[in-house]
């Protein structure tokens, strides 16, 4: 759930830096088998775009969210305190109208004019809500596309400024956290991207363009329906968008970027991040910064920018040299142009997801980009083996090789989807890089006068990568622990709530009912994993009267009768005696010997069986079920165990048995 963070409002307040429209969206992330990606799945569910009161509180606004997940909704695109867009069992869509600070509910597209009522933002979401729930005809949009669009020249660039492999793990990251140069490692988890579209000042260069409000618009609805792209691509994860709104107010430069080589974006991009108050010497630093404070800021996992370039009076949209869309292999920026070659604006959705894929590392796969087959990339060091140029293990329609029909047909190849981490190698449907261990300890352990405490750490280590920094986004969503096979219960967080990738945790509770236990204590994570390896402790609860020697039998409370053909049972003495004799009776009747499972009672742990001998039919109802052992010194249990059993239909009668007498 996404909540009001106190920190951004001061931040926000006190630097020029960040400002602007938030916008959230959520996506899911999974797969069942190691290289399978799931194509979107017919889904009954209601789309709704929930418009909230101009005068709507932060309160009412996360209450509203936090109804829709309670009731098995899903929230696709959040713009907080403003709006929400998401997916809902159809019944509840009259319950969510009701709640307070709603204004409006919408099931169908939008009419722009008649939401202005609510707000000057509203017309600007309400027609991206339209774009997605009813997207313009594919032929109009293709009769304005009018060029080649990808052209055969590689559009995917290192970033320069990254140190060496292994040390990047850098500038304040935990040993297990995502650092300062990790910023799309994979895609999952919360993303913060700004979107930036620059404005030429004329002061270097002549101003030969200018941003419309329909074509901000526009670029806004293109990124967002990009972002829906891979969203429906993969609805079962729980990956968040975060937009950072610099498109309805562009940011200056001196120079006229569509006018320029693409290797000037230094001057244009120094220009805008500057006017945000990053002031580094390296454009570079200055996006990382950039990008690193909209992590901070908004509380996600990874952060990039997409920066835009006017190119609408421009004669093929493409910067000088001929590029017009690319972007650095995991970050920190891509950039396109408004026209993108022929793609056209209509297109843009196409060419910013294609990019997305770049920035979390998938490579590109049509032949002039020349990415040979055997090349490795992502977190999970995938090879490329869809790519067209060379012969490589399959041949098949992907986002990556570009062009418009990928986009429209939604397709993703396995190996494109493994290099931004969608791949489940146990199919336990968990993507692998959150596929993580909960390594659980017992730091302390006591138990006085049958009150058990137990203190501990629970933390998690991430799915290794074979080449990078291993690293992971999940967080610690608690400790449980339980009993022998009793059902499991909540340990508690030393600090009040387990949020973080390392917790301390405390177990106090009771145990009255005399027997020898094994205490075990797992973690769980926010990806659905929970500790394969559970942290144990034997605990052995002495009898008052009994001492150490104990009886425990084996049989539900209700059976049919070949269920009690053989009761299984075990006796043992915890301070170390010999179990010598196990006895049991039916509804207290004569006391008979049971047999030991290993031939002979002779040790201080014992199994046995009630075998029953003879039988016949006798009516339902509840029998008493007792055994008791002696110990080697010729003690016998006082408190015996005692099972009821309520035997349905028909039941079997146990009979002693008896010798021929004289």
């Amino acid at each position: 759930m996404v909540t009001t963070n106190p920190f951004r409002k001061t931040f926000i307040g006190q630097s020029p830096r960040l400002f602007g429209l938030l916008l959230t969206t959520f996506v899911v992330l999974t797969s069942n088998s190691p290289y399978d990606v799931f194509a979107a799945q017919p889904d009954a569910s209601t789309r709704i775009f929930v418009l909230m009161a101009i005068d709507s509180s932060d309160e009412q606004f996360n209450q509203v969210q936090s109804y829709i997940e309670a009731q098995a909704g899903q929230a696709t695109h959040i713009f907080p305190n403003q709006a929400i867009f998401a997916k809902v069992p159809a019944d509840v869509v009259q319950s969510i109208q009701m709640l307070p600070g709603v204004a409006h509910v919408f099931t169908q597209p939008v009419d722009l004019a008649a939401v202005d009522v609510y707000g000057s933002k509203t017309r600007q979401l309400a027609s991206v809500w339209n774009s997605i729930i009813a997207p313009p005809d594919a032929d109009s949009i293709a009769s304005q596309s009018v060029g080649d669009h990808f052209s055969e020249e590689p559009h995917t660039f290192t970033a320069p400024d990254l140190p060496p492999a292994g040390e990047v793990n850098l500038a304040g990251a935990t040993s297990v956290t995502p650092g300062y140069y990790q910023t799309s490692e994979y895609m999952a988890g919360t993303v913060a991207v700004g979107i930036v579209l620059v404005e030429s000042n004329g002061v270097t260069d002549p101003s030969s363009e200018n941003w419309t409000t329909d074509e901000k618009q526009l670029v806004f609805n293109e990124i967002v329906n990009a972002m829906n792209w891979w969203a429906e691509l993969e609805p079962r994860a729980n990956l968040s968008f975060v937009y950072d709104d610099h498109f309805t107010h562009p940011l200056p430069t001196t120079v006229e970027p569509i006018t320029r080589p693409y290797s000037d974006q230094q001057y244009w991009i120094h220009d805008a991040m500057a006017a945000l108050g990053y002031n580094s010497s390296s454009y570079f630093t200055q996006v990382r910064d950039y990008n690193n404070d909209l992590r901070d800021t908004y509380n996600t996992d990874w952060a990039f920018t997409i920066f835009v370039a006017d190119s609408s009076k421009d004669s093929d949209n493409r910067f000088s040299d001929g590029y017009f869309a690319y972007a650095y292999l995991g970050g920190p920026f891509m950039v396109m142009t408004y026209g993108n070659n022929g793609y056209g604006p209509n297109y843009m959705d196409a060419v910013a997801t294609h990019e997305m894929g770049h920035i979390f590392h998938a490579l590109d796969q049509y032949s002039g980009a020349q990415q040979a087959c055997d090349r490795k990339s992502g977190y999970l060091d995938i090879e490329n083996q869809n790519s067209q140029y060379g012969t490589c293990a399959i041949n098949e329609g992907s986002i990556m090789r570009g062009q418009t029909s990928p986009f429209s047909g939604r397709q993703i190849d396995s190996y494109a989807a493994g290099q931004i981490g969608w791949r489940d190698s146990d199919n336990d449907n968990i993507f692998d890089p959150l596929d993580t261990n909960l390594p659980v300890t017992i730091n302390h352990f006591s138990n006085a006068e049958n009150t058990i405490t137990v203190d501990g750490t629970a933390s998690i280590t991430p799915y290794p990568s074979p080449r990078r920094d291993s690293v992971t986004i999940n967080r610690l969503t608690g400790v449980k622990f339980r009993f022998n096979d009793n059902n499991w219960q909540a340990a508690t967080a030393n600090d009040g709530q387990f949020n973080s990738t390392s917790e301390d945790y405390t177990v106090t509770t009771s145990l009255t009912t005399p027997g020898q236990y094994t205490l075990y204590i797992a973690a769980t994570d926010s990806a659905g994993n929970i500790s394969t390896e559970y942290a144990t402790h034997s605990v052995s609860i002495l009898d008052p009267v009994d001492g150490g020697l104990n009886t425990e039998i084996d049989l539900p409370t209700e059976v049919t009768p070949n269920k009690l053909a053989q009761i299984q049972g075990r006796s043992y003495d915890m301070l170390g005696g010999t179990v010598k004799q196990v006895e049991y009776r039916f509804n207290g009747g004569t006391w008979q010997p049971a047999q030991p499972v290993d031939g002979a009672f002779d040790s201080n742990y014992e199994e046995f069986l009630i075998s029953i001998i003879n039988s016949a039919q006798v009516e339902p109802g509840a029998y008493t079920i007792e055994a008791r052992a002696t110990d080697g010194k010729g003690y016998t249990e006082v408190n015996s165990a005692s099972q009821q059993v309520q035997v349905k239909d028909v039941v079997l009668t146990f009979l002693p048995l008896i010798g021929s007498g004289s």
